[in-house]
């Protein structure tokens, strides 16, 4: 797989940002307005865990291993009409909570992860009864078989019970009826923990899906208004955030329960960006991260059988980034995406990349009040750490 599949998921989310940012133009048709503003789904996917590291490489290799999987998907939607500007800005999208579960080849190694996540489709194009769209998907994921040093102690894919849920997907959908559609599509869908806990390889699959959708009842038509003209707006935006990051111990002195345990180490740090939204779903801009990562140039101790950090000076820590920032705007829900490099941190034999990869969840609470949820990563699939951030903005 390796490069074709690389290159088959760099043009699908290139294809999703471009026509997410305006550069695509959405049409509709009034015969294709949906009869029910809430449907039920159910979906299924039949497809392969992709070999990412050296877990799932070994057991792809072997008859019995983890190449295909089966997962269903049992999903609440709404159906938008345009009753408020960014639903048409983004062609009538449906959004919804989905519950999902999996079925691997080799369940021992894995269990049978099930998870809760929210999704956005949203049409590339429509005509007649057919639409190609792109699907967008995150959640938390729950009762994976885990890494065990004793038990399960190939796993280095998933080392915890949960995970975060990332799911990107194309299809292809055919209304049959005013009640019933259909839709084939193909899609990716990445877990990790965002290294609370090590060993954090994390897991990628890749799927055929098929989607059968049921609206319950008949709604008004398609709301469209006369788009007003878009006025630019700056912004400045600081923040702040907390995490946590797991070391494994390499030493000898513990049993190998204790050295896989670790020690979980505080990432806390600042981030002030300057944007410019220049139309109604995108923003672009710059910012500046200055972090403490108590994981970064550390040293573990054992006392007494216990693993504990070393008493170190704080500089040996702190990092300075910068960051460009695009920004994908849905009302108050904004899609965040920050490829960083490092300006200053402690040089060590054992540091991340200085080019790293922020993407995550912003949403305002109020008008200028913000939360959100970021993954650090390096390497573009390798997770550092989440940020648990909250900040405030100032417009002009």
């Amino acid at each position: 797989m390796g490069n074709a599949s690389n290159f088959v998921v760099t043009i699908t989310f290139l294809a999703v940002i471009l026509h997410l940012s305006g550069y695509a133009k959405t049409t509709r048709s009034d015969s294709l307005v949906q009869k029910s503003p809430i449907k039920t789904e159910i979906r299924v996917d039949i497809g392969n865990v992709m070999p990412t590291n050296a877990f799932v490489k070994a057991q792809n290799q072997d008859a019995d291993g983890l190449a295909h999987y089966t997962s269903y998907s049992l999903r609440l939607a709404k159906q938008t009409t345009g009753s408020n500007l960014w639903q048409q800005l983004y062609g009538f999208p449906v959004y919804g909570v989905g519950f999902y579960s999996a079925f691997f080849k080799d369940t021992p190694k894995l269990g049978n992860p099930i998870a809760i996540y929210g999704f956005l489709n949203a049409p590339f194009f429509r005509a007649q009864r057919w639409s190609l769209n792109y699907e967008l998907g995150l959640g938390l994921t729950f009762n994976w078989n885990s890494y065990n040093p004793v038990e399960n102690p190939n796993n280095i894919a998933i080392s915890a019970d949960k995970s975060v849920y990332i799911d990107a997907s194309v299809n292809l959908k055919y209304l049959i009826s005013d009640k019933v559609s259909l839709s084939l599509g193909y899609g990716f869908t990445h877990f990790s923990n965002g290294a609370i806990k090590m060993p954090n390889k994390g897991l990628n699959t890749e799927s055929a899906r098929l989607t059968v959708s049921y609206n319950f009842s008949e709604v008004p038509a398609y709301y469209s208004r006369i788009i007003p003209p878009f006025i630019g707006n700056f912004e400045w935006n600081i923040s702040g955030y907390g995490g946590s990051r797991n070391v494994i111990y390499l030493g000898t002195e513990v049993s190998k329960a204790v050295r896989m345990k670790g020690v979980n180490y505080a990432v806390y740090g600042i981030s002030s960006s300057l944007n410019q939204q220049i139309n109604y779903k995108s923003k672009i801009g710059f910012g500046v991260t200055m972090e403490y990562n108590g994981s970064q140039n550390t040293q573990i101790v054992v006392e007494n059988g216990v693993l504990d950090e070393a008493d170190l000076p704080f500089n040996r820590h702190l990092a300075v980034s910068l960051y460009p920032s695009y920004e994908l705007v849905l009302n108050n829900l904004s899609l965040v995406i920050q490829p960083g490099l490092y300006l200053y941190r402690m040089k060590t034999s054992n540091m991340t990349p200085s080019f790293y990869q922020r993407i995550g969840v912003k949403y305002h609470i109020a008008k200028n009040t913000f939360v959100a949820i970021n993954l650090r990563a390096y390497n573009f699939y390798q997770s550092d750490f989440i940020e648990w951030t909250v900040g405030h903005r100032v417009t002009w």
